[in-house]
């Protein structure tokens, strides 16, 4: 009996060690109060599509809604959201960080 229990947990185990690390893609949205042009999602897309794990970023500029994305196994939520705040954009209840270096215009 001790040797079958051996057996299954020694075949058991790798199987449930792989599903805790699987690639799940997962989708978050942020309120950007700033995103309101073109130019600030543009900004917004080329910035966060450099961080690992980020896959798609649009925006609605209506809604001031940014929705990303991403690899919950490479990058969290959060890490998004203070990413967008690093860039120099409120989000959510997260200030802007007031030494980012936006483009003229975007200010």
């Amino acid at each position: 009996m001790r040797k079958l229990l051996t057996l299954a947990l020694s075949v058991a185990l790798p199987l449930f060690a792989t599903s805790c690390f699987r690639q799940e893609l997962r989708v978050a949205e942020y309120h950007v109060p700033a995103l309101a042009t073109p130019a600030v999602e543009a900004l917004l897309q080329s910035r966060l599509k450099h961080f690992p794990g980020i896959k798609t970023v649009s925006a609605d500029l209506e809604k001031q809604m940014l929705t990303v994305s991403y690899q919950s196994s490479t990058i969290r939520e959060m890490n998004i959201e203070e990413a967008i705040s690093i860039i120099g954009f409120a989000v959510n209840n997260r200030p802007a960080n007031p030494n980012a270096k936006l483009p003229k215009g975007l200010e």
